[in-house]
C-alpha cells in the first residue's frame, strides 16, 4: 500500500479535464492507413491468421486501386505494429500474437471492430484490475482539492447524463482518468490514455444494456468519496467492486450483441 508521506511531481491537471475520447473513432483518412486498416481487421478477425502470407504488391494495389507507395506505406504502417513482417523473396507475413503491439490505438480499436472477443474483454479487464485498484489507493494519497472538485464533477455527469449517452461515457472516462492523474503518475496516465478508447466502447456498451445501472452510479460516488477522504485501502477495495461489476456487465452486454448478430 502507497505510503502517505510518498512525493511525486505534480503533473498538469489539464491532462484530466481534457475531452475523453470518442467511442471507436480514429482519423484513418489517408490511403495507407484504410490499407492498414482493412488488413489490419483481416488479421485480428482470423481472416488471416499468424504464420500466413499477405497477397502480393500487384494484388493489393488492384484491389485497392492504388499505387505501390500506397501498399508499401501500409505494410510499414503494419509491421509497426509488429503485426507482420516483410522478407525478401518470401514477401509479407502475419506475426504470432504475442509480438503485436496491443496498445497500439488502432490494435485495439481492431479488436474491437464489429465484436470484440470474449477473450479480448477477459484480458482487457484482468488488466484494468492489475492497475486501477492501485491506482485509486495512490491517488487517495496523493490528490489535490482540484483533483477532488474534478472527481466529484465526473461522477456527479455520470449520474445526471442519460444512460449510455456520449455524455455518460465522456464522464465516465473522465472519471477513471482524474484519478489516474491524481497519481501524480505520468506511467500510469499515460496508460490509461492508450487504453481510452477501448474503454470508451466497453463504458457505451454497459450503460446501455447493465440490468444495474444505479448501482454502477453508486459504485462510481463510493469510489469518489474513498479518494476524496483519503481511505487507501477503502478506495483500493471500492475501485475493484466497481470493474468486477463493469466486467460482468460487459461480458453479458456483448454475449447479447453476439447472439442477435447470429439470430
Amino acid at each position: 500500500m502507497p505510503d502517505e508521506t510518498d512525493q511525486a511531481p505534480v503533473m498538469d491537471d489539464r491532462a484530466a479535464s481534457a475531452p475523453a475520447p470518442a467511442a471507436g473513432k480514429r482519423d484513418l483518412g489517408g490511403l495507407p492507413d484504410r490499407i492498414a486498416g482493412e488488413f489490419g481487421r483481416r488479421i485480428v478477425s482470423g481472416a488471416i491468421a499468424p504464420g500466413d502470407t499477405l497477397p502480393i504488391e500487384p494484388e493489393i494495389q488492384r484491389e485497392f486501386a492504388v499505387s505501390r507507395t500506397a501498399v508499401r506505406e501500409a505494410m510499414r504502417l503494419l509491421a509497426g505494429k509488429g503485426m507482420t513482417r516483410s522478407r525478401r523473396k518470401t514477401g509479407t507475413h502475419v506475426r504470432p500474437v504475442a509480438d503485436w503491439n496491443m496498445l497500439d490505438p488502432d490494435v485495439l480499436l481492431w479488436h474491437l471492430e464489429p465484436q470484440p472477443s470474449a477473450e479480448f474483454i477477459r484480458n482487457l479487464f484482468e488488466m484494468r484490475l492489475i492497475f486501477e485498484p492501485v491506482a485509486a489507493a495512490l491517488a487517495a494519497h496523493r490528490i489535490d482539492d482540484d483533483g477532488r472538485a474534478r472527481l466529484r464533477r465526473a461522477a456527479e455527469g455520470i449520474a445526471a447524463n442519460p444512460r449510455g449517452s456520449d455524455g455518460q461515457v465522456e464522464a465516465d472516462l473522465n472519471f477513471h482518468m482524474t484519478v489516474l492523474n491524481a497519481t501524480r503518475n505520468s506511467l500510469l496516465l499515460s496508460l490509461g490514455s492508450l487504453i481510452g478508447s477501448a474503454l470508451a466502447v466497453t463504458f457505451q456498451a454497459n450503460w446501455q444494456r447493465s440490468t444495474s445501472p444505479e448501482e454502477s452510479v453508486a459504485m462510481h460516488r463510493d469510489v469518489c468519496e474513498k479518494i476524496c477522504e483519503g481511505l487507501a485501502g477503502e478506495a483500493d477495495a471500492a475501485m475493484r467492486n466497481l470493474i468486477e461489476l463493469a466486467r460482468n456487465d460487459s461480458i453479458a452486454a456483448f454475449s447479447q450483441s453476439e447472439q442477435s448478430t447470429k439470430a
